[in-house]
């Protein structure tokens, strides 16, 4: 049976401990895509893979919970940082998918 991809693609961002990467999509009945997803299945550039671990790795170093931190300035500093990449995502996938947010005070899709 062949697959056929949705018009447009929703990238839910928001992390999970043992990721590597932030990113999820849901898939539908034409589109198996899993659940987990990685930098490579949206052709993202290298530096953003990158820096999305780090981000994720920053999280799984710093959060006890997604709402207990060590310090109120790291979790300051990862949502600025996770808008920021938020964004930069949007923009690489912007021909075929839309990046849904979902960390921090409340979801939402850019």
């Amino acid at each position: 049976m062949e697959q056929h991809q949705p018009m447009r693609r929703v990238i839910r961002m928001f992390p999970d401990y043992g990721r590597d990467y932030p990113l999820w999509e849901n898939s539908t009945p034409t589109w198996d895509v899993g659940y987990t997803t990685t930098p490579a299945d949206y052709g993202l550039s290298e530096e953003l893979g990158a820096e999305l671990g780090a981000w994720q790795a920053f999280w799984e170093e710093h959060a006890n919970s997604s709402e207990e931190w060590d310090t109120d300035d790291n979790l300051r500093a990862w949502l600025r940082r996770g808008e920021a990449l938020a964004r930069r995502v949007q923009t690489e996938v912007s021909e075929f998918a839309d990046v849904q947010i979902e960390f921090g005070p409340r979801p939402r899709r850019l």
